[in-house]
């Protein structure tokens, strides 16, 4: 008797001891599917990043209202260079304006071979360009920004090659006026650089960004989709990593001119972007 009541009791503790069950506070209802979408570190609240919801399809990109909201409250819709790029829209990490509010850059291609790009970084909540470079004569690397001298504003860092391509390049560096105590402590998502140069003779730089330690996967393929080169296999820690291919397959073989293609993966992330080498 007293083991039977000694069950019941301890039944009863674990009973009432059991966690409350999650509760769903939100469904977005249907998605397109043709869209793409996540969450990104998008406005400022006191010292901390308040996240968004974004969404993405082949005519433009939104940001949508606070809290749980799929309505887009910003839209920024692409060009026919954008989008001949291939829509390579980004968060920089960085307010340029003070309006407590991320900005954007967004590359374009300007000529029909894809080969002169050019950039502008964008003001998506009044559709102002803050900063752009484009030229007839040279093309242009995306933007990157740090405090190069240590004055504690941001400089902004951009790499051009000639055009006609020329084999050679330059830097040119921008004082943007901006403090960086305005960037966010981690990078908003996981993203895969557009290379430079490109094209490119011999070698060029693949950019990439992770927002926690993960492994990650480079291969490089040509146009008939094979496999050419494994860049890496290697987990790396938050932040932005940088790998150079040299043009060359596995066996140390100097690949022919022709367009290829970059993928990363990483968890979950996918992502494949074009790149031409000329001999």
């Amino acid at each position: 008797m007293k083991k039977i009541l000694f069950l019941l009791l301890f039944t009863f503790i674990l009973v009432n001891n059991i966690p409350a069950q999650w509760q769903n506070v939100w469904s977005s209802g249907s998605i397109d599917a043709t869209f793409a979408s996540g969450w990104f570190s998008f406005e400022k609240s006191g010292n901390t990043w308040l996240s968004r919801l974004y969404t993405t399809d082949s005519t433009s990109f939104n940001v949508c209202s606070a809290g749980f909201s799929i309505t887009p409250e910003y839209t920024y819709n692409f060009t026919a260079g954008e989008k001949a790029a291939g829509y390579q829209f980004y968060s920089l990490g960085y307010d340029l304006t003070g309006d407590g509010k991320v900005e954007f850059y967004t590359l374009s291609y300007d000529d029909a071979s894809g080969y002169l790009q050019s950039f502008k970084i964008i003001d998506i909540t009044t559709g102002n360009i803050v900063f752009q470079k484009k030229s007839p004569d040279y093309s242009y690397s995306y933007p990157t920004f740090m405090d190069l001298n240590g004055d504690g504003l941001l400089e902004c860092i951009v790499a051009k090659n000639e055009y006609p391509y020329q084999n050679k390049y330059y830097y040119e560096i921008y004082n943007t006026g901006v403090t960086g105590v305005q960037s966010m402590e981690q990078p908003a998502k996981f993203s895969l650089a557009q290379n430079f140069p490109n094209p490119f003779n011999p070698e060029t730089k693949i950019t990439f960004t992770i927002t926690e330690r993960k492994n990650v996967t480079l291969k490089i393929f040509n146009i008939q989709g094979e496999l050419i080169k494994t860049l890496t296999t290697t987990e790396f820690q938050p932040g932005d990593h940088e790998v150079v291919w040299n043009g060359k397959n596995e066996l140390g073989q100097q690949q022919p001119t022709g367009i290829y293609f970059y993928e990363m993966r990483s968890g979950s992330f996918t992502q494949a972007k074009k790149m031409i080498l000329l001999r």
